[in-house]
């Protein structure tokens, strides 16, 4: 008897826990809090799914609160979804009955699909989370952006195209661009690119931006990373591939564009006996995991442009020419360790232990700056074991890096850093994401304090009387190096 006594009690205690109701108050006085009172979800593509969202629900009173219902304002026809500490509400359906403790909280999940804007380039949606709690109904507002977007798919052109700036384009896997093709872009167009897609073009690639109208060409995300930050993946590198002008006979335009978050930014491919021509004007090639511009063996022209924070290097020049004016090279990467300079000029690799040469014919680099967050952000690598041409000439330029004495530089600047006392270089307006409110991220305009300013040729800079953003850098006649005049 004993025995079966001790059991009973064994029992009791093992299932009493779980048998005690919370001690839920259902005085109308107690009501929830929440970490929000709107949700705003990124801008999105029709028909695509959102990333998602979240918010918490606060119970900040000892007792614990009975949820009565939880559901959308918009009923079955909403177009968000949301799910409740892992509880998922069917379309149009509330979830009921929830229990959250004294003191505790909990997560709410928000997706949405957008549907077609019928013909409208963005539609806004908006709807309420309704909490019905102790009798009393409270709400969290919910808004989403969403955009009609061209949606391409592997697509291959085989004839001159164009894409325009009417709606957005979503590209997924690839553009393609088949030999004897011109694939134009007009002024204004947006290209979100998907992850891993290219932009390849065995024809030629005209990109027509204007100072008004450029165009953009990024990732796809609007969401930010869940970091300390908070940062924008459209702040990101690796986001997309990047894009292969890999016609030996080609020449491409890229004017007024803005290539960010790429793999690389623009991959430039020639042949010994053909050099393909790359004219990039007023343009931003940002965030690339590993190369803003690489010409091999190809014919490439810089001017008043900003190439910026890349993994391996903003400018590769191997073989063939380049001439470069007004441009500004800024590179504090930020997602890697880095060890090879911002701007290298070549004339051989090594591969497998075999000597490859690239006869570099003419690299001439004016009014320009060549800066970052290494030691050095210059390397000139020539064969001295051969007589492969290597002509260099370096003028009005400032770079990062230890003096050195040489007739290929003409009038330069150099700097091991701007303000070496306290380790912070002031060539920029910020060269972080830190103070985003007062500056934006990454801003590489030039600092009132900056080195770059006022010590560039006129010569040269009546060749390009408007800066990055068209404004006169001739007005004072004292032009600026780089491609913003402050």
């Amino acid at each position: 008897m004993r025995r079966f006594v001790f059991f009973i009690l064994i029992v009791a205690a093992i299932c009493l826990p779980s048998c005690v109701e919370e001690n839920v108050s259902y005085d109308e006085k107690l009501e929830l809090t929440f970490s929000c009172d709107t949700l705003i979800m990124d801008t999105l593509f029709a028909e695509q799914q959102s990333a998602t969202g979240r918010f918490m629900i606060y119970n900040e009173n000892k007792n614990a609160l009975n949820i009565a219902s939880i559901r959308m304002a918009g009923g079955s026809e909403s177009y968000f979804r949301f799910n409740v500490d892992g509880r998922i509400a069917g379309r149009g359906e509330a979830l009921k009955d929830i229990t959250i403790k004294g003191r505790d909280s909990l997560f709410v999940f928000v997706e949405m699909t957008p549907p077609t804007t019928d013909g409208e380039p963005y539609i806004v949606l908006f709807d309420s989370l309704l909490f019905e709690c102790n009798g009393r109904m409270k709400d969290v507002k919910l808004m989403a952006v969403g955009s009609d977007a061209r949606v391409l798919r592997s697509k291959v052109y085989t004839s001159n195209a164009t894409i325009d700036s009417l709606r957005p384009t979503l590209v997924f896997n690839h553009i393609y661009v088949a030999e004897g093709a011109k694939l134009t872009i007009s002024e204004g167009a947006k290209i979100y690119m998907h992850g891993g897609a290219n932009i390849v073009v065995d024809g030629e690639l005209e990109c027509r931006g204007t100072f008004e109208h450029p165009i953009v060409i990024r990732g796809d995300r609007f969401d930010c990373i869940n970091d300390v930050d908070q940062t924008p993946y459209d702040q990101t590198p690796n986001q997309w591939g990047g894009i292969y002008l890999q016609n030996a006979q080609s020449h491409n335009v890229i004017e007024n564009t803005h290539v960010r978050g790429a793999s690389i930014g623009i991959l430039l491919v020639g042949a010994n006996r053909s050099e393909p021509v790359l004219e990039l004007r007023n343009s931003v090639v940002h965030n690339s995991g590993a190369y803003g511009v690489y010409a091999q063996q190809g014919s490439l022209v810089i001017e008043n442009t900003e190439i910026s924070n890349c993994g391996e290097s903003c400018i590769v020049q191997l073989g063939g020419t380049l001439r470069m004016a007004h441009t500004t090279v800024a590179n504090y990467y930020r997602y890697a360790s880095r060890k090879n300079a911002s701007v290298r000029i070549l004339n051989y690799v090594m591969q497998n232990g075999v000597r490859l040469t690239f006869p570099v014919t003419s690299a001439v680099i004016e009014n320009s700056i060549i800066f970052g967050g290494n030691a050095e952000e210059l390397e000139l690598g020539q064969d001295t074991t051969s007589v492969t041409d290597y002509n260099v000439l370096l003028s009005h330029t400032l770079i990062k890096g230890k003096k050195v004495e040489s007739e290929r530089f003409v009038d330069c600047r150099w700097a091991r850093s701007q303000n070496e006392r306290n380790g912070i270089d002031t060539v920029f307006v910020n060269t972080s994401i830190i103070d985003i409110t007062e500056t934006g991220y990454f801003n590489f305009h030039l600092d009132s304090l900056s080195c770059a300013r006022d010590c560039g040729s006129a010569s040269v800079s009546t060749l390009y009387p408007l800066d990055l953003d068209g404004k006169d850098r001739n007005s004072d006649g004292k032009p600026d190096l780089g491609a913003y005049e402050r």
